[in-house]
């Protein structure tokens, strides 16, 4: 979250909004899902809006959309495979 600095990796808008504390609200995806061996490091994660975390995990094209920001993200290039 904190790499991501208030900014959706996904579609690269601004949080839609700040959370009690003043945070920026977005939400931890992991690109290679913990249930398939994926790891909890900050090289398999990504922070996104509401919006962009239902369409990784729902859209027809969500392979393709992470494959987008896997491009976009330098972080992810690190360990991540092709999944």
């Amino acid at each position: 979250l904190n790499a991501a600095n208030g900014q959706c990796e996904g579609c690269e808008n601004e949080a839609p909004f700040k959370t009690s504390d003043g945070a920026p609200f977005l939400e931890v995806h992991h690109v290679v899902p913990l249930s398939e061996n994926g790891s909890d490091e900050i090289n398999n994660a990504i922070a996104l809006c509401p919006n962009c975390h239902r369409k990784a995990h729902y859209a027809f094209d969500r392979v393709i959309f992470i494959q987008e920001i896997k491009r976009r993200v330098l972080r992810l290039k690190a360990d991540i495979s092709e999944h």
